[in-house]
């Protein structure tokens, strides 16, 4: 979304998480997959690790997704699938995440006088709290807005990703909006496509377009 004035027409924007809460050179995109691996090479799983399985390929698995991939490899090896996703997240280094020195989360509050905002993210609830403490020094209770992880939209056995037919109408029914009052906040181009063609308003995060310069343009338009 480029012109900053349609921006007035939303009611809920939709930030995602990593990649867009800090820059993407602070924690690796693929931490979760070695950290995975990492738990694999622990655990006498090694034939499950992700470098050595097409797992897109496999057969017995619905959903072509991280997280499906770990209820299945879980369910594989007899363990609980949230008991596995929470020893793979302790697994990621989140060190190299900085404090939040543009103030994201004051701006954020701000804006919040004028629309309603949340996280939204395709990872899980354990995750986003690590990136909170480092970023704000806060935790997931302690955050003033809304967040919908991977589960928000889990059923029957099923994850379904934030850009699923199934996550955006739970998303609907919760705050008894349509798409098309949704702003979304992403890194990623093709999810932000999906979600235009569920009518969702998107804006792209990028090296010269950061989380702060979007809430600064935002701020900027909804006070003029």
């Amino acid at each position: 979304m480029k012109n900053f004035n349609k921006i007035k027409e939303i009611k809920l924007i939709l930030i995602d998480c990593d990649g867009v809460l800090y820059h993407p050179s602070e924690l690796d995109v693929n931490a979760i997959i070695y950290a995975f691996d990492n738990v694999c090479d622990k655990s006498n799983m090694k034939s499950y690790k992700f470098s050595n399985i097409d797992y897109h390929n496999l057969k017995d698995k619905p959903v072509k997704t991280f997280f499906n991939y770990m209820n299945y490899t879980a369910k594989k090896h007899g363990i609980k699938t949230e008991d596995f996703i929470l020893n793979v997240i302790k697994h990621i280094d989140y060190s190299r995440i900085k404090p939040d020195k543009d103030n994201i989360l004051q701006k954020l509050i701000k804006l919040s006088q004028k629309y309603k905002i949340c996280i939204c993210s395709n990872n899980h609830k354990a995750h986003i709290n690590n990136i909170l403490k480092a970023k704000f020094n806060i935790n997931a209770e302690q955050f003033p807005f809304d967040i919908f992880d991977i589960n928000f939209a889990f059923q029957n056995d099923i994850f379904y990703d934030k850009h699923s037919d199934v996550f955006i109408k739970k998303l609907e029914q919760h705050f008894d909006l349509k798409a098309r009052d949704f702003l979304w906040i992403d890194d990623t181009q093709p999810i932000l496509e999906t979600l235009t063609n569920f009518g969702c308003q998107t804006i792209l995060v990028t090296q010269e377009n950061h989380l702060s310069d979007i809430i600064n343009k935002i701020t900027k338009y909804v006070s003029t």
